[in-house]
């Protein structure tokens, strides 16, 4: 689709046996309706194509020149093994007047009960149940076993302080070995508050992205991207409203803050029949912000550096609001909550 795409005002060419493909008995079909991932095309001008493959050669990333912009407005694909053309068409045929599709759907509201908690409930029990979620406990099971530092470039990455705790809330990679200027990148997601409310669960991702990527010197907040990463069951009744309302909550979240999103994946097939059950995946949206930093050292980390004479500070971004509906706390008594 992309190769269309690019030539979409002008027409094109492509030489569909250049393609790099893993299987050289693909025939030109499967070669042409394949989903290829992490792929990229390029409209570049003919003078800096050997200048462009140069790069790529430097840092070992395959390149192919497929085709032409040719300014007939025909996409045309060309099969050098036979001589063929299975492909020529006019792209006002593949890409205009595309019929809008309307979609229509039904919000439900979840029978939800308040989170009722024990009164003699402690402190010593709630951290020992929460701190056994995945979600919050230790991550050595993912970080031990990789190397957290391939290229040289990562100036932060999941582990800090002396006993290298897996509590870093933002990753910094430098530009090169040669400058301290980079980029930080934060996740923020909140599957079980989506759950409780779509739209209140979209804000909280992008809140907790930014909660985490402030810990980063970054020039200006309008200068962060977000990649959005959905995964839903649209197609359930419900489900596809939900989606909506969660979409529209992260448009006015990110509105307000003056950040934006520039990419992202969608899955929204998470559904699936066993025997006579419907097992649907939680509703996920994961914001990955990004920005470009000036100065890579100037990052904070949570861990304590002045052990026993250090201070932690409480700052209530709730406003007073202590609501715990599909919190961790939550999770633990199988509850979600309400508000």
């Amino acid at each position: 689709n992309v190769l269309k795409e690019l030539v979409e005002h002008s027409g094109g060419y492509i030489e569909i046996r250049k393609m790099r493909v893993g299987d050289p008995t693909m025939s030109v079909l499967e070669i042409y309706v394949a989903e290829y991932q992490e792929r990229n095309g390029f409209l570049i001008s003919p003078e800096n194509i050997e200048q462009f493959q140069a790069i790529c050669d430097r840092e070992k990333v395959g390149c192919e020149v497929l085709g032409e912009v040719t300014g007939d407005l025909q996409f045309v694909v060309r099969d050098k093994l036979d001589g063929s053309t299975p492909v020529d068409i006019d792209l006002s045929e593949l890409l205009g007047d595309i019929p809008v599709k309307t979609f229509e759907d039904n919000r439900s509201k979840p029978d939800l009960k308040p989170l009722d908690l024990p009164e003699d409930l402690n402190v010593a029990d709630v951290l020992h149940d929460v701190l056994r979620l995945v979600s919050v406990g230790s991550k050595r099971f993912l970080t031990n076993k990789v190397d957290r530092a391939v290229t040289g470039l990562i100036a932060q990455q999941q582990c800090c302080g002396p006993l290298q705790l897996t509590v870093s809330d933002v990753a910094v990679v430098a530009q090169s070995h040669f400058s301290i200027s980079g980029g930080a990148t934060a996740i923020g997601e909140q599957p079980i508050k989506m759950l409780v409310d779509p739209a209140k669960g979209a804000r909280m991702a992008v809140g907790e992205s930014l909660t985490n990527l402030v810990w980063a010197a970054i020039d200006d907040l309008e200068q962060v991207k977000c990649s959005a990463n959905w995964m839903w069951a649209p197609k359930l009744p419900g489900e596809g409203a939900a989606l909506y309302d969660a979409a529209k909550g992260m448009c006015d979240a990110m509105i307000a803050v003056g950040m934006a999103v520039d990419g992202g994946k969608d899955s929204l097939s998470m559904a699936t029949m066993v025997g006579d059950e419907t097992v649907k995946s939680p509703r996920e949206l994961v914001i990955s912000a990004y920005a470009a930093m000036s100065d890579i050292n100037k990052v904070v980390t949570p861990d304590l550096k002045r052990a026993g004479a250090s201070s932690l500070l409480f700052i209530d971004l709730a406003n007073g609001k202590n609501r715990l509906a599909g919190s961790a706390l939550a999770q633990t008594r199988s509850r979600l909550g309400n508000d």
